[in-house]
Protein backbone atom coordinates (compact mmCIF):
# COMPACT_ATOMS: atom_id res chain seq x y z
CA UNK A 1 0.00 0.00 0.00
CA UNK A 2 1.10 3.53 -0.78
CA UNK A 3 -0.35 6.80 0.52
CA UNK A 4 0.21 9.43 -2.17
CA UNK A 5 -0.88 13.08 -2.51
CA UNK A 6 -2.20 13.79 -6.01
CA UNK A 7 -3.51 16.95 -7.65
CA UNK A 8 -6.19 16.36 -10.26
CA UNK A 9 -7.23 19.52 -12.12
CA UNK A 10 -6.64 21.53 -8.99
CA UNK A 11 -8.38 19.06 -6.67
CA UNK A 12 -5.95 17.72 -4.07
CA UNK A 13 -6.53 14.32 -2.49
CA UNK A 14 -4.46 11.87 -0.48
CA UNK A 15 -4.98 8.43 -2.02
CA UNK A 16 -4.22 5.04 -0.58
CA UNK A 17 -3.02 3.05 -3.61
CA UNK A 18 -2.73 -0.70 -4.11
CA UNK A 19 -0.75 -2.29 -6.93
CA UNK A 20 -2.62 -4.34 -9.54
CA UNK A 21 -0.55 -5.67 -12.44
CA UNK A 22 1.02 -2.66 -14.20
CA UNK A 23 -0.90 0.09 -12.38
CA UNK A 24 -2.06 1.36 -9.00
CA UNK A 25 -5.67 1.47 -7.82
CA UNK A 26 -7.01 3.86 -5.18
CA UNK A 27 -8.68 1.92 -2.37
CA UNK A 28 -9.47 5.03 -0.36
CA UNK A 29 -9.88 8.71 -1.12
CA UNK A 30 -9.05 11.05 1.73
CA UNK A 31 -8.78 14.73 2.51
CA UNK A 32 -7.00 17.36 0.48
CA UNK A 33 -3.62 18.89 1.22
CA UNK A 34 -1.62 22.05 0.72
CA UNK A 35 -0.25 22.03 -2.82
CA UNK A 36 3.36 21.08 -3.39
CA UNK A 37 5.84 23.95 -3.65
CA UNK A 38 9.31 24.40 -5.08
CA UNK A 39 11.38 22.65 -7.72
CA UNK A 40 9.80 19.60 -9.35
CA UNK A 41 6.18 20.46 -8.67
CA UNK A 42 3.73 20.24 -11.56
CA UNK A 43 3.08 23.84 -12.68
CA UNK A 44 -0.31 25.48 -13.15
CA UNK A 45 -1.17 28.37 -15.45
CA UNK A 46 -2.80 31.51 -14.06
CA UNK A 47 -4.91 33.45 -16.57
CA UNK A 48 -6.04 36.90 -15.33
CA UNK A 49 -9.52 37.75 -16.60
CA UNK A 50 -9.98 40.85 -14.37
CA UNK A 51 -6.41 41.58 -13.40
CA UNK A 52 -5.53 39.99 -10.06
CA UNK A 53 -9.15 40.25 -8.92
CA UNK A 54 -10.36 37.34 -11.07
CA UNK A 55 -7.90 34.66 -12.13
CA UNK A 56 -8.57 31.43 -13.97
CA UNK A 57 -6.24 28.63 -12.86
CA UNK A 58 -5.57 25.89 -15.41
CA UNK A 59 -4.12 22.60 -14.20
CA UNK A 60 -4.38 20.78 -17.52
CA UNK A 61 -1.91 21.19 -20.41
CA UNK A 62 -4.61 20.25 -22.94
CA UNK A 63 -6.87 23.20 -22.05
CA UNK A 64 -6.33 26.35 -24.10
CA UNK A 65 -8.22 29.63 -23.71
CA UNK A 66 -8.02 33.13 -25.14
CA UNK A 67 -7.31 35.35 -22.13
CA UNK A 68 -8.29 38.56 -23.95
CA UNK A 69 -11.55 37.02 -25.18
CA UNK A 70 -12.47 35.78 -21.70
CA UNK A 71 -11.72 39.18 -20.24
CA UNK A 72 -13.89 40.83 -22.91
CA UNK A 73 -16.68 38.31 -22.23
CA UNK A 74 -17.05 39.71 -18.71
CA UNK A 75 -18.12 43.04 -20.25
CA UNK A 76 -21.15 41.33 -21.76
CA UNK A 77 -24.35 40.10 -20.10
CA UNK A 78 -24.25 37.41 -17.41
CA UNK A 79 -26.33 34.31 -18.12
CA UNK A 80 -27.78 32.90 -14.90
CA UNK A 81 -29.56 29.54 -14.46
CA UNK A 82 -30.63 27.84 -11.21
CA UNK A 83 -31.06 24.17 -10.51
CA UNK A 84 -33.79 22.74 -8.25
CA UNK A 85 -30.99 20.93 -6.38
CA UNK A 86 -30.10 22.18 -2.91
CA UNK A 87 -27.44 21.30 -0.36
CA UNK A 88 -27.40 21.73 3.40
CA UNK A 89 -25.29 24.69 4.44
CA UNK A 90 -22.86 22.47 6.32
CA UNK A 91 -22.43 19.94 3.47
CA UNK A 92 -19.05 19.62 1.79
CA UNK A 93 -18.70 20.58 -1.87
CA UNK A 94 -15.59 18.44 -2.36
CA UNK A 95 -17.41 15.56 -4.06
CA UNK A 96 -19.18 17.91 -6.48
CA UNK A 97 -15.94 19.75 -7.23
CA UNK A 98 -14.14 16.52 -8.13
CA UNK A 99 -17.06 15.31 -10.26
CA UNK A 100 -17.11 18.55 -12.27
CA UNK A 101 -13.34 18.41 -12.68
CA UNK A 102 -13.64 14.81 -13.89
CA UNK A 103 -15.48 15.73 -17.08
CA UNK A 104 -13.51 15.14 -20.31
CA UNK A 105 -13.85 18.77 -21.38
CA UNK A 106 -12.03 22.10 -20.95
CA UNK A 107 -12.05 23.02 -17.27
CA UNK A 108 -10.44 25.45 -14.86
CA UNK A 109 -10.72 26.87 -11.35
CA UNK A 110 -11.81 30.47 -10.80
CA UNK A 111 -10.34 32.58 -8.00
CA UNK A 112 -12.27 35.80 -7.39
CA UNK A 113 -12.17 38.86 -5.15
CA UNK A 114 -15.94 39.44 -4.99
CA UNK A 115 -15.71 42.92 -3.50
CA UNK A 116 -13.16 44.16 -6.03
CA UNK A 117 -15.26 42.90 -8.97
CA UNK A 118 -18.31 44.72 -7.64
CA UNK A 119 -20.51 41.63 -7.60
CA UNK A 120 -19.96 40.91 -11.30
CA UNK A 121 -18.59 37.48 -10.36
CA UNK A 122 -20.25 35.54 -7.55
CA UNK A 123 -18.74 32.03 -7.47
CA UNK A 124 -19.72 29.27 -5.03
CA UNK A 125 -16.19 29.36 -3.61
CA UNK A 126 -14.19 32.52 -4.18
CA UNK A 127 -10.87 30.69 -3.79
CA UNK A 128 -11.68 27.50 -5.73
CA UNK A 129 -14.68 27.51 -8.03
CA UNK A 130 -15.21 24.84 -10.75
CA UNK A 131 -15.49 26.46 -14.18
CA UNK A 132 -16.42 25.01 -17.60
CA UNK A 133 -14.70 26.62 -20.56
CA UNK A 134 -14.53 27.21 -24.25
CA UNK A 135 -11.83 29.35 -25.81
CA UNK A 136 -13.79 32.57 -25.28
CA UNK A 137 -16.51 31.70 -22.73
CA UNK A 138 -16.86 30.40 -19.19
CA UNK A 139 -19.50 29.19 -16.74
CA UNK A 140 -18.88 28.67 -13.03
CA UNK A 141 -20.75 27.07 -10.15
CA UNK A 142 -22.75 29.48 -8.00
CA UNK A 143 -25.03 29.24 -4.97
CA UNK A 144 -27.72 31.29 -3.30
CA UNK A 145 -29.56 30.85 -0.04
CA UNK A 146 -32.85 29.00 -0.33
CA UNK A 147 -34.49 28.81 3.08
CA UNK A 148 -32.02 26.96 5.28
CA UNK A 149 -30.10 25.44 2.34
CA UNK A 150 -27.92 26.42 -0.61
CA UNK A 151 -29.50 26.30 -4.08
CA UNK A 152 -27.03 25.34 -6.82
CA UNK A 153 -26.78 27.32 -10.03
CA UNK A 154 -24.45 28.53 -12.76
CA UNK A 155 -23.34 31.91 -14.10
CA UNK A 156 -21.88 32.25 -17.57
CA UNK A 157 -20.23 34.85 -19.80
CA UNK A 158 -19.32 34.91 -23.47
CA UNK A 159 -20.77 33.64 -26.77
CA UNK A 160 -21.12 30.07 -25.44
CA UNK A 161 -22.44 31.08 -22.01
CA UNK A 162 -25.95 29.69 -22.46
CA UNK A 163 -24.69 26.29 -23.54
CA UNK A 164 -22.09 26.15 -20.77
CA UNK A 165 -24.45 27.07 -17.93
CA UNK A 166 -26.98 24.45 -19.02
CA UNK A 167 -24.18 21.89 -19.33
CA UNK A 168 -23.07 22.71 -15.80
CA UNK A 169 -26.61 22.41 -14.42
CA UNK A 170 -26.99 19.02 -16.16
CA UNK A 171 -23.72 17.87 -14.57
CA UNK A 172 -24.90 18.99 -11.13
CA UNK A 173 -27.97 16.81 -11.64
CA UNK A 174 -25.84 13.86 -12.73
CA UNK A 175 -23.64 14.30 -9.66
CA UNK A 176 -26.63 14.38 -7.30
CA UNK A 177 -27.97 11.13 -8.75
CA UNK A 178 -24.58 9.44 -8.22
CA UNK A 179 -24.17 10.98 -4.78
CA UNK A 180 -27.53 9.61 -3.64
CA UNK A 181 -26.50 6.17 -4.89
CA UNK A 182 -23.25 6.42 -2.92
CA UNK A 183 -21.15 6.26 -6.10
CA UNK A 184 -17.54 7.32 -5.81
CA UNK A 185 -14.90 7.73 -8.52
CA UNK A 186 -12.51 4.95 -9.44
CA UNK A 187 -8.98 6.38 -9.60
CA UNK A 188 -6.08 4.48 -11.13
CA UNK A 189 -2.50 5.54 -11.74
CA UNK A 190 -0.40 4.31 -14.70
CA UNK A 191 3.15 5.06 -15.88
CA UNK A 192 3.34 8.14 -18.11
CA UNK A 193 2.73 7.34 -21.77
CA UNK A 194 0.45 4.37 -21.13
CA UNK A 195 -2.16 3.98 -23.89
CA UNK A 196 -5.60 2.96 -22.70
CA UNK A 197 -8.57 1.67 -24.65
CA UNK A 198 -11.50 4.05 -25.02
CA UNK A 199 -14.47 3.51 -22.73
CA UNK A 200 -17.98 4.88 -22.71
CA UNK A 201 -17.75 5.43 -18.97
CA UNK A 202 -17.10 8.99 -17.86
CA UNK A 203 -13.34 9.32 -17.72
CA UNK A 204 -10.69 11.94 -17.26
CA UNK A 205 -7.01 11.49 -18.08
CA UNK A 206 -4.59 13.63 -16.07
CA UNK A 207 -1.15 13.40 -17.71
CA UNK A 208 1.97 14.27 -15.70
CA UNK A 209 5.67 13.85 -16.36
CA UNK A 210 5.94 10.48 -14.61
CA UNK A 211 2.37 9.22 -14.35
CA UNK A 212 -1.08 9.14 -15.88
CA UNK A 213 -4.00 9.42 -13.47
CA UNK A 214 -7.36 8.10 -14.69
CA UNK A 215 -10.65 9.06 -13.04
CA UNK A 216 -13.72 6.98 -13.94
CA UNK A 217 -17.22 7.26 -12.54
CA UNK A 218 -19.52 4.21 -12.55
CA UNK A 219 -22.58 4.17 -14.73
CA UNK A 220 -25.79 5.15 -13.00
CA UNK A 221 -28.26 2.29 -12.68
CA UNK A 222 -31.40 3.00 -14.66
Amino acid sequence: MLVVPLRMRGNTRCLTLQREDDHLVAVSLQCGFVEMQGHGRDPVRRVPVRGDDAVLVLDDPTTEVDADALSAALDGPRVEVWSPITMAMDDSFEGLHLFLASQPRPYGVLNVNREATGGLLDPQDRFFCPTLLTGDSLAYLSIRQHGTAWQLGAHGFGPDATTLVHDLIDLVGAWRQRDRCGDRPEITVYPAGTELADTELLRLLVPRRHRLTVITWPEVAR
